[in-house]
């Protein structure tokens, strides 16, 4: 089984910190991004959870129907979320 190296390791946690670190000031500047900022955060949100899937539950080597269900299962729950968002909140 492929594991993922110290150097790559430490480089997901940097972007998963990094993307954590941005998203949660845009949150408090929403004035920033404006309305659509519930969509920002959702996108890295998105990005983040897709960076743990494939390195840290080393879906990366797993099979690529095994990538694929998890890749469309995660763009289809932050699609909906956001969908579900624009719909209440009268942005669709």
């Amino acid at each position: 089984m492929n594991h993922v190296s110290p150097r790559q390791a430490v480089g997901v946690w940097l972007f998963l910190v990094t993307a954590t670190l941005c998203s949660g000031w845009l949150a408090e500047h929403h004035g920033f991004a404006g309305r659509w900022t519930a969509v920002a955060v959702m996108f890295v949100a998105a990005l983040k959870g897709r960076a743990v899937i494939l390195y840290f539950m080393e879906l990366k080597v797993a099979p690529r129907a095994w990538r694929i269900a998890f890749e469309v299962w995660m763009w289809l729950c932050a699609g909906l979320i956001v969908a579900l968002w624009a719909s209440s909140s009268g942005v669709a």
